[in-house]
């Protein structure tokens, strides 16, 4: 414990560039009273590694091949614990979970709770072996859950939504949304519809099924007729890539769409567009919309639950999820909307009072010290 603060082990998958490795990044570089160490279970993409090393955040990388060998991994982490002097365990994802709760170290057990894992949506979704599959990881999880202390949860609903699927008991869970930084701009910046003849649209997110992208580039191939000039750029990395890829080319949109990967530059790509796209079918609390909010770009998003904990129907527009002619038909209501001014500065007024990123930060310390009785 070189720097004489209680140490936190974070353990997470890899470092890939998604939500919950993004945000632990803005938060954990901002502690004031704990020394966060980060411990990456599986060799795999570490996209923010570099990031990381930068805001001076320890990290140390196992590069394991992924399994579900969850007490082998376990001794590892356990000797990583005593060489760092850890107090708090805490563990993002499905495997990094499992790992946490085989410790055998006197130590306190946090998970977090970034998605909405068990929802019908998902089931919906999946053939027979899939559906099977993922009531195996929800059974594992409701019978494992005792071995934790604390779940930190994105949200109400995930909250809610976990103590009907694993049985999570609420007085074991504590809500601290997911913030982001203010933006360098002017906090009077104002919208202005320069969308008349020709629009850019984006859309942010992992390149995974349950972001939506599929609707998006149908509903946006319909648009072309009418708006042949608008371009579509999608900010994302992920192995759906390829799928999305073949889905351009037939639908014969290759020259409107830009598939951009992995970027840097989220909120100067936000403030160059001109509207924002979130048709996501599921989520925790989406980083990418509070983004959004914060540029003061004009929204429209999937009508699910994590969505609407965020923005309300004065702030944003809303589509029905899975649905791409109802997208079509939100899309071109933005287009003709005249109360966007009013709209964004409600967003973003919203967001910076909710999900400053300082406040979150802040938040976290103070229910570690809880649970540590510090």
């Amino acid at each position: 414990m070189a720097s004489g603060k209680p140490s936190i082990l974070y353990l997470l998958d890899t470092l890939q560039t998604g939500g919950a490795e993004k945000s632990l990044l803005e938060i954990t570089c901002r502690f004031q009273n704990f020394r966060p160490v980060f411990v990456t279970l599986f060799d795999g993409k570490h996209d923010l590694l570099f990031e990381y090393e930068v805001a001076g955040l320890k990290v140390i990388r196992l590069g394991l091949q992924v399994s579900n060998r969850f007490s082998t991994i376990a001794k590892l982490v356990d000797e990583i614990i005593v060489q760092e002097n850890a107090v708090i365990v805490h563990s993002t994802i499905f495997r990094s979970d499992m790992v946490s709760r085989k410790l055998k170290a006197p130590i306190k057990i946090v998970n977090s709770l970034v998605n909405n894992s068990y929802r019908k949506r998902r089931y919906d979704g999946l053939k027979l072996k899939g559906k099977l599959a993922l009531f195996g990881v929800q059974l594992l999880d409701r019978l494992t859950l005792s071995k934790v202390d604390l779940i930190i949860a994105n949200s109400q609903v995930l909250v809610d939504s976990h103590r009907k699927t694993i049985g999570l008991d609420s007085e074991k869970a504590v809500v601290i949304h997911r913030g982001r930084p203010s933006p360098k701009m002017e906090t009077n910046q104002i919208w202005k519809n320069n969308s008349e003849n020709t629009a850019t649209w984006i859309s942010v997110g992992r390149l995974i099924e349950r972001k939506g992208h599929k609707d998006l580039l149908k509903a946006f191939a319909q648009l072309l007729h009418s708006r042949p000039q608008d371009k579509l750029l999608i900010a994302g990395d992920g192995d759906f890539g390829f799928v999305l890829e073949k889905l351009i080319q037939d639908l014969g949109i290759t020259d409107s769409v830009e598939l951009l990967g992995t970027v840097k530059n989220v909120p100067e790509l936000l403030s160059n567009a001109d509207f924002f796209v979130f048709p996501s079918y599921f989520e925790g609390l989406p980083g990418a919309l509070i983004e959004a909010m914060l540029a003061k770009i004009p929204i429209i998003c999937s009508d699910i639950p994590e969505n609407k904990e965020c923005v309300d129907e004065y702030m944003a527009l809303f589509q029905r999820v899975g649905d791409s002619s109802d997208l079509l038909a939100q899309m071109e209501k933005a287009i003709s909307l005249t109360d966007w001014e009013a709209r964004t500065q409600r967003a973003y007024d919203y967001a910076a009072k909710h999900f400053d990123i300082e406040k979150i930060a802040q938040q976290y310390e103070e229910v570690y010290q809880k649970l540590l009785k510090l």
